[in-house]
C-alpha cells in the first residue's frame, strides 16, 4: 500500500513541477541564460546520480517502516542520512534552474521543504524502531542532506 502510494505521489510531484515549467512559459515567468541552462542540468543530473545511488544503497527506502530490518549506513548513506531526499531535491531544483521557471523553482522549493519535513518525521520513526543503534548512526553521520560535518571531520584528521 506505501509503496503505492508513494509512486503515485512522486509522480504528482514530476508532473506538477513539469507543468509550472510549461505554464512559465505561456505566461512569460521563464527566463533563459545560458549559464543557468549548464548549471540547472549539472544540479539536475547530480541529483539523479545521489538519488539512483541511495536506492542501490538501500533498495528498501520506500518501504514501510515495519518492512525495513537494517539500518543503511554505507555508500552513500555513509556521508550523508538522506541521499534519496537530497537527490530528488537537486533534481527538483536542477530542472527548474534549467528551464528558468520562476514557478516550478517556487515548487521546487515547496518540495524541499517536504523533504525535510518527510526526513525529521522518518529519523523519529527510526529511532524508536533501531534505537541506540540508529542513534550511533546520526553521530557517525551528523548531517542529513549536505555532509559539511563529515567533511570538516575527514579534513580535521588529516
Amino acid at each position: 500500500m506505501r509503496e503505492s502510494l508513494h509512486a503515485v505521489l512522486a509522480v504528482a510531484e514530476w508532473l506538477l513541477l513539469i507543468l509550472c515549467i510549461v505554464v512559465g512559459f505561456f505566461f512569460g515567468l521563464s527566463f533563459f541564460n545560458m549559464f543557468l541552462c549548464i548549471a540547472g542540468w549539472s544540479i539536475f543530473t547530480t541529483g539523479m546520480a545521489i538519488h539512483f545511488l541511495s536506492h542501490k544503497e538501500h533498495p528498501k527506502a520506500h518501504k514501510s517502516i515495519e518492512e525495513i530490518d537494517y539500518v543503511a549506513s554505507k555508500g552513500i548513506y555513509s556521508w550523508v542520512r538522506h541521499p534519496g531526499y537530497l537527490g530528488l531535491i537537486l533534481a527538483y531544483l536542477g530542472l527548474a534552474i534549467a528551464f528558468g521557471s520562476v514557478l516550478a523553482l517556487v515548487v521546487a522549493v515547496l518540495f524541499a521543504v517536504h523533504h525535510y519535513r518527510l526526513a525529521c518525521r522518518e529519523e523519529k520513526m527510526m529511532l524508536e524502531k533501531f534505537g541506540e543503534r540508529y542513534a550511533k548512526y546520526m553521530e557517525e553521520v551528523p548531517d542529513r542532506f549536505i555532509p559539511i560535518r563529515k567533511l570538516l571531520r575527514k579534513l580535521k584528521y588529516k
